[in-house]
C-alpha cells in the first residue's frame, strides 16, 4: 500500500510539473475605429459580434465606394 502511494504522489508530481503551452487567442483583426464597440458588453449586448457587424457593413460600403469611382473613372 505505501509503494502504491508513493507511485501515485510520483506520478502526480511529474504531472504537475509538466510544461504546459500557452493558450493560442485570436486577435480580432477588425477595423480600429471599431474598437470601441466592444464596449456593448457593459450594456449586455455581445460587442464582438456588434463590432463584427459593423466592421462587415463599412467593408460593404467601402467596396461600393470602390466600384463606383471605378465606374466613375471609366467614363
Amino acid at each position: 500500500m505505501n509503494k502504491l502511494m508513493t507511485v501515485l504522489v510520483c506520478v502526480l508530481t511529474l504531472v504537475a510539473c509538466q510544461k504546459q503551452e500557452p493558450v493560442k487567442t485570436t486577435e480580432d483583426n477588425g477595423r480600429p475605429e471599431t474598437r470601441s464597440i466592444e464596449a456593448a458588453d457593459a450594456m449586455g449586448y455581445n460587442g464582438k459580434e456588434v463590432r463584427k457587424k459593423v466592421d462587415g457593413a463599412l467593408d460593404a460600403n467601402d467596396a461600393h465606394n470602390a466600384q463606383l469611382e471605378q465606374q466613375t473613372n471609366e467614363q
